[in-house]
């Protein structure tokens, strides 16, 4: 199955969504714009 990862980075807050391949939303989260938060 195919994944797709959007990234809407700001300097502090970034938002993350991920969806697969029908367009149904699998994750959608908001973290500190840092590496190691990105990451996790």
């Amino acid at each position: 199955m195919n994944y797709h990862a959007g990234i809407d980075v700001s300097l502090e807050c970034s938002s993350v969504c991920v969806v697969d391949a029908n367009g149904k939303i699998l994750r959608e989260a908001k973290v500190a714009s840092d590496r190691e938060a990105l990451i996790a």
